[in-house]
């Protein structure tokens, strides 16, 4: 769901080291960023000792979208597949939220022909197109809970029988080893592991409001229709959410994680621009309050480094957009900033890119990012 038309220099915050470097590499262009925030706290000299490898991820998400997505992503999964990343973090979106019709054959298209061609692992936050918006006459009038439990039964399984995206398994470094991947029992889209001395936590967290109900009269529907949402399927998923933070951010600490990385698909109006506009453009954002603060609480709690991954709005943003006073979040420039937190927001739509997130644990940021642009995926000035 695109929400925003224009952007403020303040709201862009790009955060970049001094040192920026530029590469064209076999057709991408390759632009390397890093994180300038120091983790409030650095591991003694014998845990350094038994921190594990520096490793990177591929981030992407709102693809393959639609017809254009489509021809495209051959370069993108054909990308991925070439580099030396351990896995990729996709976050939702897989189909246009307002031209792809929600059939059943759509699902198993999407699977087939997109996340079962990355030869490693993918792990996959579900977004809003693919099941809230499924209501939307232009998408087939469908049930979006109907459509949600097709997305589960085709990307994620049951247990005993859950789906791995990619053609491999994770396997943990240097070992044939797996991974264990932690569901949540009743929602198996929520997902938690730890790699290489990283936690990743998957909630389900999409645009269009969280699937909150709404009437167009304090907030505006968003799927075209005099009233939306479910508060009964919101209200429980959504405390289920917070509570996989919790556990996510407890296993971590039991892990000695040396970071958090936490994949959702929705723009959760941070800066609180969304919360501010009056109707009929009011976006309902107040859904999002309690995984909010979820992460807050945890952040500060946890220290070390935490990157949050979001989709929803197509263009790629790198900012640190956490601010806090006694434990509440504090929106636009007020507060204390929250300097071990991170949010990247992916590229997608008609912006077929990726992003290549380096774990470096030597490194005082832990986190550095790599935007690859895909030369044949750029559209004519």
């Amino acid at each position: 769901m695109l929400k925003f038309a224009h952007m403020t220099l303040s709201r862009l915050r790009i955060v970049v080291s001094a040192a920026i470097g530029l590469a064209l590499v076999g057709g991408t262009l390759l632009l390397s960023t890093q994180s300038s925030a120091a983790p409030s706290a650095t591991p003694s000299p014998s845990a350094s000792a038994a921190i594990p490898g520096k490793f990177s991820i591929a981030l992407i998400g709102d693809m393959p979208y639609d017809a254009l997505g489509a021809a495209q992503v051959p370069n993108i999964f054909g990308g991925i597949n070439k580099s030396n990343v351990a896995f990729t973090l996709f976050d939702g979106d897989t189909m246009s939220g307002k031209g792809d019709v929600c059939t059943d054959a759509q699902y198993a298209a999407v699977k087939n022909n997109f996340f079962m061609q990355f030869t490693k692992p993918v792990f996959y936050s579900i977004g809003d197109n693919e099941w809230v918006d499924c209501d939307r006459p232009v998408k087939g009038a469908y049930s979006p809970n109907d459509r949600l439990a097709l997305v589960r039964s085709t990307y994620f399984g049951s247990a005993g029988n859950y789906v791995t995206l990619g053609k491999s398994a994770l396997m943990q470094p240097g070992t044939k080893t797996p991974v264990q991947i932690i569901h949540d029992a009743t929602y198996p889209e929520m997902q938690m592991f730890t790699y290489n001395g990283i936690t990743v936590i998957i909630p389900h967290i999409p645009g269009s409001a969280n699937n909150s109900a709404v009437d167009g009269v304090s907030c505006k529907v968003y799927n075209d229709l005099k009233t939306d949402g479910d508060n009964a399927e919101y209200t429980a998923r959504d405390a289920a959410n917070v509570n996989w933070i919790n556990q996510g951010f407890a296993k971590a600490k039991a892990d000695n994680a040396n970071g958090v990385i936490v994949v959702v698909q929705a723009n959760m109006d941070w800066e609180g621009y969304l919360a501010g506009q009056a109707m009929p453009d009011k976006e309902c954002t107040k859904a999002y309050d309690a995984d909010k603060q979820a992460l807050l609480t945890n952040t500060l709690s946890f220290v070390k480094p935490v990157l949050l991954q979001n989709g929803d709005e197509h263009w790629y943003q790198l900012d640190m957009p956490m601010n806090e006073t006694a434990g509440k979040l504090v929106q636009r420039d007020k507060g204390a900033l929250v300097s071990n937190f991170t949010r990247i927001q992916t590229f997608g739509s008609a912006f077929n890119h990726w992003v290549e997130l380096g774990v470096d644990p030597s490194n005082p940021n832990l986190w550095t990012f790599t935007p690859h642009i895909i030369t044949g995926d750029l559209a004519a000035h």
